[in-house]
């Protein structure tokens, strides 16, 4: 959220006094102002929220500690937790790597989508 308003806070209110010189509604303001320029923060978000979904592990475990019948677990416990508890480094050290990547394609393809059409100022 902070970095969000960051973004928002960051237009430039030039271009809205522009908008309602030409009679713009909010709406049209929003639309063609407010959402284009804030494109580059919502997909940075959006990346770091998406990395963070994929790697939480610590609130999970923390609050149920795996759930009813380990049904809670995901796919970094299952993955890798499990092979360091049971001292299958190399296996879970091979698994944590392909995580990363995985991260890191989902991460670049998103922000190369999000950001195709990025306004330049």
């Amino acid at each position: 959220m902070t970095i969000l308003i960051a973004g928002i806070l960051s237009i430039s209110s030039e271009y809205y006094e522009a908008a309602s010189i030409d009679g713009a509604t909010g709406w049209q303001k929003f639309r063609y102002i407010t959402f284009p320029l804030l494109l580059p923060t919502l997909a940075t978000t959006t990346v770091l929220n998406v990395i963070y979904g994929l790697k939480v592990f610590d609130m999970i475990y923390a609050m149920t500690n795996g759930g009813p019948g380990k049904a809670t677990t995901e796919v970094l416990y299952t993955a890798v937790f499990k092979k360091f508890g049971t001292g299958q480094y190399a296996i879970g050290t091979a698994l944590s790597s392909v995580m990363f990547v995985f991260m890191v394609i989902i991460g670049f393809f998103m922000i190369r989508v999000m950001t195709r059409n990025e306004v330049k100022e």
